[in-house]
């Protein structure tokens, strides 16, 4: 235990903001302005150091979470930047449930994005508390009053200024700093305080008396004093106050200034020093709760101290061919110390424990041990997976797991048959760094499916793919999975009567089959009375049956809601056999889809879809356009919930034709709901296209 270790003074800090926002320039210049790094890169040029993966370098936007450090006013600040575009945002979703406090970029250009609005959903649900840093307000139409605005009407909360710029665009050339009343500017990267400008004196006195008046409101001596003579509270009561609001999210406070010029960056780190809550005050915010993995019903409160054994979660995994496995995580209580053994509570494995690290992007620093409240790595442990609770063996706790959207895009991979034994170890082995990636095979067309959050996020799956495991494969459309049934009832003979020299083979039977309502099946009713057909052979008959089930008569596709009974037949007392009444039921089956006027039927997909109001009317009729069928409109807040049913063939590139829709702000679930008879447009376009498998002479 380290005696000079102070909880209180650790700052977790998640960068989050639409994807372009800025944070990976932002987290440049704190680390610089922290003295964590000797000068500065640039994204361009790809020489930061939260740009590690080469498909970052490659694209210019962060995939996945990177964590750096810095010290400033006597606090240690762990910075995560999070991914921001719309892809790769639900890898923030695990950030946001490991760090206390979060910093929301917004581009002093754009405004409040769809993706700011997602971010502080997911922020809320976390109780995370957040401050603002209004970015790129050195840029032409950067607009601070403007995007003032837009963050109260978008996000729906209270926001206060606790800096403003000096100028806009060319002339932004520097903040005003509303508690102290100073200005500051930057020259040739060095941040230096100015003579204060009299023109803004007027805005600068009203935000900050908006901003004393906030404080005061909450408190009722101070509240009095101000009334009764106008008596401000000393400027350490007032950050006092300003700490309480963000720790309670009563205020959305922010600041504003330019991360590429490093103008207002340094009163960005006064702000997370001061405001932002320390793991003991994240605690308090939301105390963490666990259970014990063998009584989920024995609740376990856990406090982050030196005191109380060890406890954390991983919240990002990086897999190597050759480096091996690094768990990033976060320690919530007691000390991690290197090579100690684990338990891997949700998946109930011990871990031999590993080397540890502290981080700064790609760079690794060895250490004997990680605090609480502290975020670093553990090298090589074999069974830990992101989002997993380690903790001591001593103690046993399991933390609720994070809840991931589902992927809304499935593709199948084609892969080359030398590679593919490769390409299904790299999958697996990038599954378990991705929560959000899934990994199946097909049984019924043997297709491998990925499915990811949109087209870029499998795209990159495959460049990581190649490059770390060397297997190429490229993307396909998915087979839809159509089924075939019959339309009325008939009776038909099947028959196989062969005789070549020797025994010959023969089968005879009579089976009635009738069509079944959806989602019934197959059902198979031996009717056969007298003994025509010998009890053995009845099994084989309905072997046959099923055997013939997989492949219908219209596109080769699995036939599916019908009965069959076996009714008639005969026999032979020395050629019968299991084969010839196997065959002999197949024909039969067959036959009987002929006669049953076989038909092709198609999934329909149950969906779930949510909106913002105003592309309601976009979204329906897009869906209307894909044969869909509308069942219910729920009002939510701030967004509609459509309740819908369309062909699964229609919606194969539904993801990324709702992100064009809603500019990345809506969400759709779907599974499939019921198969249905395709039109007969439909069934004609989809049989030109479609190569039925081979079968032999009986099957």
């Amino acid at each position: 235990m380290s005696s000079d270790y102070d909880i209180t003074s650790v700052r977790n800090v998640a960068l989050i903001s639409h994807g372009g926002g800025g944070k990976t320039t932002l987290a440049e210049a704190m680390l610089f302005n922290g003295k964590a790094i000797p000068k500065r890169g640039k994204v361009e040029r790809g020489d930061t150091v939260m740009t590690t993966e080469p498909e970052e370098l490659e694209r210019g936007v962060t995939i996945t979470p990177h964590v750096g450090r810095l010290a400033w006013q006597g606090v240690s600040i762990n910075l995560v930047d999070t991914p921001g575009y719309v892809d790769f945002l639900e890898s923030t979703r695990g950030v946001l449930h490991v760090v206390g406090g979060a910093v929301m970029l917004i581009s002093g250009i754009s405004g409040v994005k769809a993706e700011n609005e997602r971010l502080w959903e997911m922020a809320q649900e976390a109780m995370v508390p957040v401050i603002g840093f209004i970015n790129k307000m050195d840029l032409p139409r950067s607009d601070f009053i403007r995007t003032l605005g837009q963050i109260e009407q978008g996000l729906g909360v209270d926001v206060l200024p606790i800096v403003i710029p000096i100028g806009a665009g060319k002339t932004f050339s520097g903040i005003i700093d509303l508690l102290p009343m100073t200005a500051w500017s930057a020259k040739d990267g060095v941040f230096t305080q100015i003579p204060f400008p009299e023109a803004m004196r007027k805005d600068a006195e009203h935000y900050r008396t908006a901003l004393v008046e906030k404080i005061v409101e909450t408190d009722e001596e101070l509240l009095e004093k101000y009334l009764e003579d106008g008596t401000e509270p000393a400027e350490e009561a007032l950050h006092r106050g300003l700490r309480e609001a963000v720790l309670t999210r009563r205020l959305f406070l922010t600041a504003c200034g330019s991360g590429a010029a490093n103008i207002g960056v340094r009163a960005l780190l006064n702000a997370i020093a001061r405001y932002l809550p320390s793991p003991t005050d994240k605690a308090n915010i939301k105390p963490l709760i666990g259970v014990d993995p063998l009584d989920r019903t024995r609740e376990i409160l856990i406090h982050p101290s030196t005191s109380e054994p060890f406890a954390g979660v991983v919240f990002k995994t990086v897999i190597d061919p050759f480096a091996g496995k690094l768990s990033v995580l976060r320690v919530f209580s007691g000390t991690l110390e290197a090579g100690r053994p684990l338990f891997n509570a949700t998946r109930q494995e011990k871990e031999r424990g590993g080397a540890l690290f502290k981080l700064q992007g790609k760079e690794m620093t060895p250490v004997e041990r990680l605090f609480p409240g502290e975020i670093g790595a553990a090298a090589k442990l074999e069974t830990a997976h992101t989002g997993d609770t380690l903790c001591d063996p001593a103690r046993p706790i399991h933390f609720q797991r994070v809840e991931y959207l589902d992927p809304i895009m499935t593709y199948a991979v084609e892969v080359d048959s030398k590679t593919e034994a490769k390409i299904s170890v790299g999958l697996i082995k990038l599954v378990e760094e991705d929560p959000t990636l899934r990994f199946s095979r097909d049984e019924e067309s043997n297709e491998i499916l990925l499915s990811g959050m949109g087209q870029t996020h499998l795209s990159v799956t495959l460049d990581r793919l190649k490059r770390k495991f060397g297997a190429t494969a490229v993307l396909k459309t998915q087979r839809v999975p159509y089924r075939e049934t019959i339309r009325k009832k008939v009776r038909v003979q099947g028959k196989l009567k062969k005789q070549s020299g020797g025994r010959g083979q023969f089968g005879d039977c009579w089976i009635e089959m009738e069509p079944l309502h959806r989602g019934e099946g197959f059902s198979f009713e031996d009717r056969v009375v007298g003994g025509v057909i010998p009890r053995q052979f009845i099994p084989s008959v309905e072997k046959g049956i099923r055997e013939a089930l997989l492949h219908g008569i219209v596109g080769g596709f699995p036939v599916v809601d019908v009965k069959v009974a076996l009714v008639d037949g005969t026999h032979h007392s020395v050629d019968s056999s299991d084969y010839a009444f196997k065959v002999a039921g197949s024909l039969a089956f067959k036959k009987a889809m002929e006669e049953g006027e076989a038909v092709l039927l198609e999934p329909m997909m149950s969906m779930l879809i949510t909106v913002p109001d105003e592309v309601v009317g976009d979204v329906i009729g897009d869906l209307n356009s894909r044969r869909g069928r509308i069942t219910g409109v729920v009002t939510k807040a701030n967004s509609q919930q459509i309740n819908a049913e369309a062909p699964m063939a229609e919606l194969l590139d539904y993801g990324q034709v709702l992100n064009g829709l809603t500019s990345g702000r809506g969400l759709y679930t779907m599974t499939i709901a019921n198969y249905q008879e395709a039109p007969s447009h439909i069934a004609r376009k989809v049989l030109e296209g479609h190569q039925p498998p081979a079968r032999n002479e009986h099957g």
